[in-house]
This record gives structure tokens, C-alpha cells and sequence, in this order.
């Protein structure tokens, strides 16, 4: 490991042990402290992510150039209130009914009669992680394949909370271990909207070329179950609206970057709606002529 990436990591495990005082904090705390915690996170995130930040401002399409300040001002202030969510759902839920409201259980309802399971499509969009704390609510629980973090600790504090409301964190061999869960008529959860780098294809995402993972359409195909895609919408009340869209419908004679495309073009359509909802910092484009195009 080089000295620049012991540094790298240094700077995350100082970010951890912070967070980790924070959740010590605010767990204690009542659900009417949230308003002062989020006034204060606004002003910590923007000191320790400075960096993330400027690269987020690189990388938002030109077609948003007119609104960017709004929308990365809007898009610190999900990140941080999604994090403090993650702490105080389960008060912020007792505390208001309609804190969290579902649209498109159909889609789950129908799947799950016809197919037996299904695949949820995410992305880091809006409060992501409630799609999977309702999911369990509904009597889905879901089996999520979540990305290891850079430091173990954080991977591990991510993964407690989600396990805590009822999700199963997939280790190993992803792929594999997601169609044995399927065949079992267990649901399976993916975030697949980071760089996959020379493991994706190469597809058009906001005009430029981006690499993404063929992971949603192989265990879709293979598994013979709806691909849904969720997102959960920040509401200007600060409750949300899970969304379950229509499942994606591949076509027998697409390639597979037609069929990735496919997918990516829902997420445009949900960052497109909302897009200081979605983490722009996200290196999407960096190394996409790595992606395989056939």
C-alpha cells in the first residue's frame, strides 16, 4: 500500500470514529432533536466532504448547469439527513404515521404471486436505505448484495442497522449466491449505479459514456424473476414516497449493453425528476472506455 493510500485510508477511519460518536450521541436522543442535528450536520458536511463536493460539482450533466448550485446544496442536505434517518427511523416513524408512504406495491404483489421472488434495482438516490427497512415491514425481506466500504468498521456499522430492521447482507460470491437466494423465492436488493470500471459495459449515462455492472440483467435472466426498479423520494415535508416501478422488460435480440441501457435509462428518469436526490459525487465516468462493449 502507498503512503497516498495509507492517507486515504487514515482520512476514512477518522470519518468513521466520528460518526461512530455522533450514533453514540444521537441515538439517545429524542425524535424532536432532529431539526437541530441536521442545522449542525449542514454545517459539519460540508468541512469533512469539501472534496467529494467539488468533485460533484465537476461531474453534474451540463443540462443541470443552471440549477447546480441548488441542486448540490439540495444534495448535501439529503446526504445528511439520510444519515441521521438511518439513526432515528424507527422514532421518526412513531412519531408520524405517513412518514413513509408506498406507491407501486402492486408490481411486488403481482411478481411475487406470478414469479415467486423478484429483484429490487436501487440506487444511492433520496433515503435508499428505507427502501429495505419497508420492504422487511411489508414481508419482503430483503437479501441486499451491498459494496464492501473502504474501512471494515464502516461496512460493519452500515450493515448492523440494515440487519436490525430485517435485512440479509449477501457475502461471498455475489452472483452465485444471489441465484441460489432467488430459487429459494427469497428477494434480492442491488444498488448498481457505480462505476463498474472494466467489470461493467459501456453505455450512455446523462450523454457520456459510463461503465455499469450486467449484474441486475444476469440474475433477472437467469433467476427468471421481474426486475423492479424502487426509489424513495424525499418529499418537501421531509417524508418519502417508496416508489416500485413497472419491471423492466428485456428483449430477446438486445445485446447485452442494449440490455444494461435498458436499466440505466430508469435511473435517468429518476434522477432527471429529483436530481439533488442522487450522489453526484459518485466517479461515474473515470476509466469507462475499461467497460466492455460487446
Amino acid at each position: 500500500m502507498t503512503l497516498k493510500d495509507r492517507f486515504k485510508k487514515f482520512k476514512r477511519t477518522i470519518r468513521y470514529y466520528f460518526l461512530i460518536w455522533l450514533i453514540n450521541n444521537i441515538i439517545k436522543l429524542p425524535a424532536h432533536k432532529f431539526p437541530k442535528l441536521q442545522r449542525l450536520m449542514l454545517k459539519v458536511f460540508p468541512l469533512v466532504f469539501k472534496k467529494e463536493i467539488k468533485k460533484a460539482e465537476k461531474l453534474l450533466p451540463k443540462e443541470f448547469s443552471e440549477n447546480k448550485e441548488k441542486i448540490l446544496q439540495g444534495m448535501i442536505k439529503n446526504q445528511v439527513t439520510t444519515i441521521l434517518e438511518v439513526f432515528f427511523y424507527d422514532k421518526l416513524k412513531k412519531l408520524n404515521p405517513d412518514f413513509v408512504k408506498i406507491k407501486g406495491k402492486n408490481h411486488l404483489e403481482e411478481a411475487k404471486k406470478q414469479f415467486g421472488s423478484f429483484i429490487i434495482l436501487a440506487a444511492h438516490f433520496g433515503n435508499w436505505e428505507i427502501i429495505g427497512y419497508e420492504l422487511s415491514a411489508m414481508g419482503y425481506p430483503l437479501h441486499v448484495v451491498a459494496r464492501p466500504q473502504a474501512v471494515n468498521q464502516m461496512t460493519q456499522l452500515i450493515n448492523s442497522f440494515r440487519e436490525k430492521r430485517g435485512e440479509k447482507v449477501i457475502k461471498g460470491n455475489n452472483i452465485i449466491e444471489s441465484l441460489k437466494l432467488i430459487k429459494k423465492k427469497k428477494v434480492v436488493g442491488l444498488l448498481s449505479d457505480l462505476n463498474a470500471r472494466e467489470w461493467g459495459y459501456q453505455v450512455k449515462f446523462f450523454s457520456k459514456t459510463a461503465s455499469f455492472y450486467n449484474a441486475p440483467v444476469i440474475l433477472s435472466q437467469r433467476g427468471k424473476v421481474p426486475l423492479i426498479p424502487a426509489f424513495a423520494y424525499r418529499q418537501p415535508d421531509g417524508s418519502h414516497i417508496v416508489e416500485f416501478e413497472k419491471p423492466i422488460v428485456f428483449k430477446k435480440n438486445q445485446t447485452m449493453p442494449q440490455k444494461v441501457r435498458t436499466y440505466v435509462e430508469r435511473y435517468e428518469n429518476a434522477f432527471r425528476r429529483q436530481p439533488e436526490q442522487w450522489c453526484w459525487f459518485h466517479e461515474r465516468y473515470k476509466h469507462a472506455e475499461l467497460g466492455r462493449t460487446s
